[in-house]
């Protein structure tokens, strides 16, 4: 009989273990699951920033700027157009010289 219960004793005391890690698993995946999800919440936060963003970036106007500032680009004018005909291409004086548009 003791032998039973020497046996029966080294089961339980092997299934507390095993109780013990699994619990302690369980939960070190809980808090990584805790940590994906706020991860996941920051992320989403930063997409409709930046969505909102490049809604504001795309309108006419930031385009203009952004154009002027940084691509030093100006409005055309007769002043500054040049001309081609087809076949040939010779710059053309500006209208305001005499030259043919």
């Amino acid at each position: 009989m003791s032998r039973l219960n020497i046996a029966l004793a080294l089961a339980v005391l092997a299934s507390a273990f095993w109780l013990i890690r699994t619990s302690n698993e369980a939960r070190s995946l809980f808090v990584q699951l805790e940590r994906a999800r706020t991860e996941e919440q920051e992320l989403e936060v930063q997409h409709d920033r930046l969505k909102v963003e490049r809604r504001t970036a795309a309108t006419p106007l930031v385009v203009e700027d952004m154009v002027r500032t940084r691509l030093k680009m100006s409005t055309t004018n007769p002043a500054v157009t040049h001309y081609v005909i087809d076949g040939v291409a010779p710059v053309a004086k500006p209208a305001a010289e005499g030259g043919t548009p």
